[in-house]
């Protein structure tokens, strides 16, 4: 416990210089770390840029710090060694649903495949998928209430298929929400779409 204590101590005080230094992402071994820096910057516009890396290096301190970077290593390591490779996104608060985007959108732009229907329908599904498991809280309009597991297939360096599983559904919020909360997004929008007579029929109300 002292030990995991002293490592978190660590990396809070290397974050506090990492903010200060207005540098918004570091590495802590092969893990990024991000500060949100509640600011737009232009920087994930230019995925095909980790591809150009030297494949035959498998350090990720010689890339970027970039959550591009990230991706190109599990995908460089997975077309080279042929390995299975899983990135695991964690944040506390808001991070989580945009950080899964971006590394899907890397992952559809350095696709090998000349046909990107596949890769545009995973991308597509998140959308959907959100409606049933984001809802809005008092920090985050667009937040996760559930746990996201995707399974992304390659074949020859070409994306062949996906699987999107959830899990850990905040079913609570479905009936409870707290003050300036909301239920998934699914509802309002169910809500949106219905004439008046439709809601009348139906027991619905407008939605606060």
């Amino acid at each position: 416990m002292f030990k995991a204590q002293s490592i978190i101590q660590r990396l809070t005080s290397h974050l506090s210089v990492v903010h200060r230094h207005s540098r918004t992402r570091t590495y802590t071994g092969s893990i990024l770390v991000a500060v949100n820096p509640y600011k737009m910057f232009n920087i994930y516009v230019c995925e095909r840029q980790f591809v150009a890396v030297n494949i035959s290096c498998k350090l990720l301190i010689y890339l970027p710090r970039h959550l591009f970077a990230i991706g190109s290593a599990s995908y460089i390591k997975m077309i080279k060694d042929t390995e299975n490779q899983v990135l695991v996104i964690r944040s506390s608060g808001a991070g989580k649903t945009e950080s899964t985007k971006l590394i899907m959108q890397y992952l559809a732009a350095v696709n090998r495949s000349g046909n990107n229907l596949i890769t545009e329908q995973i991308l597509e599904a998140n959308p959907l998928l959100e409606s049933f498991g984001n809802a809005k809280t008092i920090r985050n309009d667009n937040s996760s209430r559930f746990g996201k597991y995707i399974e992304v297939y390659f074949k020859s360096g070409s994306i062949v298929g996906a699987k999107l599983s959830e899990y850990l559904l905040e079913k609570s919020r479905i009936v409870t929400q707290a003050p300036e909360e909301r239920n998934y997004h699914v509802f309002y929008e169910m809500l949106e779409a219905l004439t008046e007579e439709q809601k009348s029929k139906y027991g619905l109300q407008t939605a606060p």
